[in-house]
């Protein structure tokens, strides 16, 4: 009986013993959580206290600049206000005991001493800037030796225990303070250049250093942070304090490190700035706020949890044995999956969810320590980017589903050629980034950067799609060091920038004379301007002629530009400049409305079936009051709309198909004939041909040009033209040079033909001479 009730007692007791221990770990490990939580709102709360020392630091910083450099009154006395506003939250700061008892551990001393010395040294510091002992650039160290740690405790919350809404507050805030520190030393550095009696090269140089990381911290706030704060930084930019310091920072780029720009006052830099970096303040306030709210329903949930857990727990002890078990191993189950989950956070947290490769923050970071690694023990270091071509394309035509199995493969091989060894990161949605250290590599990038290139070439099978995909990759190399990796980024950028230029190899390794191109990209931006102002573009026209009658039907208008000292500028070097600034949008309206005024004066002058094709480019056609432009030109200048015929690229039309699809009709509406130029260099297709209301398609110059060749071209050509009697559509054929050509195609349907066989393009006086002749061209 005793051995029974030995067995009984061990029957229950075990079970009832492994369920106790299971009970006692997951409420240890809810503990934990819960306590990792609390100190993700304490340091939350911190970051909220440390605020107002950090604005007052940065304001009297920039006041301490601005006096050094002005050394007047104005500046004196905005200088005392901000030291009076410093020493009360300085001193607020130090009494709050709840600041240090947030700051727990071996931080604790660390934080308090490199206060107390700050705090010790800014006295000392102030008073050589009141006896002028110092220069302007001089001045800002100390207080950044403050500001510096004060931003490191109040961005370094712990993101254990968070929900994904909280690591995406997390992950903004960071940037946030990094964006108002750079913009409160742009706002000291241009109260230094703007007082200074004479231009100081350095000043401009770092001046001109912090805007650029002020842009870099904020696309990366832009991209990490949850829309409504995307929404209200975008706000806070257009307020007037915002506007005007784009202005004055546009100003003092233009004019460059030898000019100061004229008319402006330092004092009131100061003060727009300030006004700019306030709506900052309370736009990192708010993020805090948040974050804290956060945090405390966090923490809520978790106690609600305990509770639960703990109500369960005692049911469960009163449970059989078979329930004891099933439930244990439940909690096993749990367990593990919480694991996974918080194993998942981590992994995201640094490396990209689709490919697998580490994120664009790891990679920085890593960036970081080898630059200071190399820097220290002077080695040799090398960063790749390599950016997809036409992956934006690929997105929008074959779906989302497709492009992210594009990158994913495309990882696989890059991964393959470079080895695990090699440090690789997906940075953006189409850019690789390569970093190799003392690399025997990098005695020949050149080479590494065709093997980079070389992976792409091999067609990508997904499905029943063959997709090539061609790439550009900018190359920085080590020494000379760039000062961190958000600098070493920025010549990525404009090496990759420059590797597209050249389309022979395809790769750009940064030099300094890279720089200068943007230079002059921004010249060439000026004499846009100035051209736009001072009437300096000019129409010439291409007579259209009909094959079979051999009469002129139409005329192209074609933009020309006659620079006052480059001369005649091609169309292919100024208009897509002149998109990616945006004055393609005024030039483009002057260019209708010159054409309309001219179509219609030799239609006035006896050429009543003349019509004239005027070509878009994609910004035109997407402007949102394109259609209205249209019509407002043809009721101007008394064109009928169906003397219009406006040209557009099949690229232009793929940008985005269903806005496309509806400014056409409105188009059409109106009355004006659509025509798709280049035809059959590009996205050619039935379906899209169907969907869109064009009257006419371009046969692509270069399939003309190779007719007497056969091959391919005639194929092409052919498939052309058939495409487009099958669908009623007009043909006109561009580059038409001999009669074999234009017999050629007259043979096989082609309706009008355009090139040097007929005329090239003139201007308007010499265009009206040769319709005045009413002389019909040779027709095969």
């Amino acid at each position: 009986m005793d051995r029974l009730w030995l067995r009984i007692a061990a029957t229950v007791a075990i079970p009832m013993m492994a369920f106790l221990i299971m009970a006692t770990i997951a409420l240890g490990e809810h503990h934990q959580r819960h306590e990792e939580r609390t100190r993700m709102i304490q340091v939350a709360q911190l970051a909220l206290d440390g605020k107002a020392l950090i604005h007052a630091l940065q304001a009297e910083r920039g006041s301490t600049v601005g006096y050094l450099s002005a050394l007047d009154n104005d500046f004196r006395a905005i200088l005392d206000e901000h030291r009076n506003a410093t020493d009360q939250a300085l001193r607020r700061y130090q009494r709050d005991e709840t600041i240090y008892q947030r700051v727990t551990g071996a931080d604790l001393a660390v934080f308090r001493r490199q206060l107390e010395e700050g705090a010790a040294r800014l006295e000392a510091h102030r008073e050589r800037v009141d006896r002028h002992l110092l220069h302007p650039l001089e001045s800002a160290d100390p207080y950044g030796r403050l500001i510096d740690p004060l931003i490191l405790i109040a961005s370094s919350t712990p993101e254990a225990g968070a929900t994904p809404g909280m690591l995406s507050l997390l992950a903004a805030y960071r940037p946030l303070l990094m964006l108002k520190e750079q913009a409160a030393r742009e706002r000291s550095l241009g109260s230094a250049w703007l007082t200074a009696g004479t231009p100081d090269p350095v000043i401009f140089r770092n001046y001109l250093q912090r805007v650029a990381v002020q842009e870099l911290q904020r696309s990366q706030f832009l991209n990490l942070a949850p829309d409504i704060y995307v929404d209200r930084l975008h706000a806070l930019e257009q307020q007037p304090a915002h506007q005007e310091v784009m202005a004055i920072r546009a100003a003092i780029t233009q004019k460059g490190e030898t000019q100061q720009p004229a008319g402006l006052n330092g004092l009131h830099w100061f003060q727009v700035t300030s006004e700019r970096i306030d709506g900052l303040h309370q736009l990192e306030r708010t993020l805090v706020r948040d974050i804290l709210d956060t945090g405390r329903d966090i923490k809520a949930a978790s106690q609600r949890q305990w509770i639960t857990l703990l109500g369960v727990t005692l049911a469960l002890l009163i449970l059989t044995l078979a329930l004891s078990l099933t439930i244990a191993r439940t909690l096993l189950q749990r367990h593990d999956r919480h694991a996974n989950a918080i194993s998942r956070i981590q992994f995201l947290a640094s490396h990209d969810a689709l490919t697998g490769l580490p994120n664009r923050d790891h990679f920085k970071e890593h960036l970081n320590q080898l630059l200071f690694l190399a820097r220290s023990e002077k080695r040799s270091l090398g960063v790749f980017l390599l950016d997809l071509e036409g992956f934006t394309d690929i997105n929008r035509i074959w779906g989302e589903s497709v492009a992210d199995e594009l990158l994913c493969r495309i990882s696989e091989r890059l991964c393959r050629l470079m080895g695990p060894d090699v440090l690789m990161a997906r940075i953006y949605g189409d850019q690789f980034g390569v970093v190799l250290y003392d690399s025997p590599q990098l005695d020949s990038p050149e080479r590494l950067a065709a093997d980079l290139l070389g992976a792409l070439r091999p067609p990508v099978e997904i499905g029943p799609r063959r997709i090539e995909v061609k790439g550009n990759i900018g190359i920085v190399l080590c020494p000379p060091y760039p000062t961190d990796a958000s600098e070493l980024l920025a010549y990525l950028a404009f090496s990759v920038q420059n590797a597209k230029d050249d389309l022979l190899r395809r790769h750009s390794i940064f030099e300094p004379v890279i720089m200068s191109r943007h230079s002059e990209l921004l010249q060439m931006d000026r004499d846009l301007e100035w051209a736009l102002e001072h009437d300096e573009f000019e129409l010439y026209y291409q007579p259209k002629v009909d094959l079979v009658t051999g009469a002129i039907v139409s005329v192209e208008a074609l933009l020309r530009w006659n620079h006052p000292d480059q001369g005649m500028i091609p169309p292919n070097v100024f208009i897509p400049r002149a998109e990616a600034n945006g004055s393609i949008i005024p030039l483009g309206e002057q260019v209708l409305r010159k054409a309309c005024l001219q179509c219609q004066a030799w239609r006035e002058q006896g050429f009543e079936d003349l019509t004239v094709a005027v070509n878009l480019s994609t910004v035109q056609l997407y402007q949102a009051n394109f259609v209205e432009q249209v019509e407002r030109a043809l009721a101007d200048t008394g064109l009928p709309a169906e003397a219009l015929e406006l040209e557009l690229t099949e690229s232009c039309l793929m940008e985005d198909m269903d806005v496309a699809e509806r400014i056409l009709r409105s188009l059409c509406t109106l009355g004006v004939s659509l025509s798709v130029d280049d035809f059959g260099t590009g996205y050619s297709s039935l379906a899209y041909l169907r969907r869109f209301p064009v009257s006419s398609l371009k046969l692509d110059q270069r399939f003309v040009k190779e007719l007497e060749m056969g091959g391919e071209a005639e194929l092409i050509a052919g498939a052309v033209l058939a495409l487009a009697r099958s669908l009623s559509l007009i043909t006109v054929a561009e580059g038409v040079e001999n009669h074999y050509q234009a017999k050629w195609l007259r043979d096989r349907g082609c309706h009008q033909a355009q090139g040097y066989l007929y005329a090239r393009p003139m201007p308007a006086a010499a265009c009206l001479s040769l319709m005045q002749k009413q002389e019909a061209f040779d027709v095969p």
